[in-house]
């Protein structure tokens, strides 16, 4: 997983060029140059962004206003279908959010809080962990954007001692750090594992990339071997999407809930010269399938909650039912 960090510290590389000219057309250029060399799905998701280029260029004005131009290049941008990608200025964020618009909703916090946490729950660092009935560990993750220390690690997995199994609950989790991903899936595996390949951009063809197998290696210190249940539902995104993919490969991990809601290329960003900064996809992660996990990783087990009238209607999570019936035999 060495290389693995070394393309999380270059993705947050920015690129800028401090000669770029800020009129409509050169920032249009600059938006489409940069996607053009470091956006890793137009073969992927059969993207002709030479046709795209030809459908906005004509929208372009050189006495078009901040708010118009920034329009134009956002709607360019949607037809990459990626929710990675973003273009940010002082007034918007341009966003592409149909990956999980048009999927069940599948969590309502709300009842987890009221009727599985009843208070209490222990705040672990950003983990918040409980027992449930039959002393089945539960632990809800909102973020990997914030760290899970080894010491919360410790503390829960030391916790389950005669526990039947452990539920992780990423639902509603829209990523973060790909490292906390690694780091948590490193504690449910005795061996090395094979988890995928990535691609990443080396040159500014559409074409141009390295790979790199990627690989779970086990954590040197206390790991745990029970059955363990990952939930997912279509807004566990991004890094979540990899902790899915990493924990989908260990033999004691099973997944239920919804397919993730993928987001499977890393970021690479540019400052634009009249200050929006860029962000776009620049990296493919393939399975040991061979199969790309942009669209999302998919549970083992699909388990839906019902839509309800009103949320206040719901008392149970049939998601987190069918996990506690998997671990229990049932």
């Amino acid at each position: 997983m060495g290389g693995l960090m070394v393309l999380l510290i270059s993705c947050e590389k920015v690129f800028m060029d401090p000669d770029a000219k800020k009129d409509p057309v050169s920032i249009f250029e600059e938006v489409w140059t940069f996607t053009d060399r470091n956006y890793s799905f137009f073969e992927e998701k059969g993207i002709d962004w030479d046709a795209v280029y030809d459908a906005y260029r004509p929208l372009i004005r050189d006495e078009m206003g901040s708010i118009e131009l920034f329009d134009v290049c956002a709607g360019m941008l949607y037809h990459l279908r990626d929710g990675h990608v973003n273009l940010l200025s002082s007034f918007d964020r341009s966003r592409y959010w149909e990956w999980y618009l048009d999927r069940p909703e599948n969590f309502y916090y709300s009842v987890i809080e009221r009727h599985y946490f009843k208070g209490n729950q222990r705040y672990v660092g950003p983990l918040q962990f409980v027992f449930l009935k039959n002393n089945i560990g539960y632990v809800y993750y909102s973020s990997f954007a914030n760290p899970v220390s080894e010491g919360n690690l410790n503390l829960i997995i030391n916790s389950l001692g005669n526990s039947p199994g452990l539920i992780i609950d990423v639902r509603h989790n829209g990523g973060g750090s790909p490292t906390n991903a690694r780091n948590i899936a490193s504690r449910f595996t005795e061996e090395r594992v094979f988890v995928g390949t990535n691609y990443i951009k080396n040159g500014p063809g559409h074409d141009d990339f390295r790979s790199e197998r990627v690989y779970l290696e086990p954590h040197d210190g206390i790991r745990y071997q029970g059955p363990v249940i990952v939930l997912t539902n279509r807004k566990s995104y991004s890094a979540t999407t990899y902790f899915a993919q990493y924990m989908r490969n260990l033999e004691n991990v099973t997944l239920v809930g919804d397919t993730t809601g993928g987001g499977g290329g890393l970021p690479a960003f540019r400052d634009l010269a009249n200050g929006w900064r860029l962000r776009v996809s620049s990296t493919r992660f393939l399975n040991p399938e061979g199969e790309s996990i942009e669209p999302g990783v998919p549970p083992h087990i699909v388990a839906e909650i019902p839509e309800p009238g009103n949320e206040n209607d719901l008392s149970r999570d049939e998601i987190l039912e069918t996990a506690i019936d998997l671990i229990l035999g049932k």
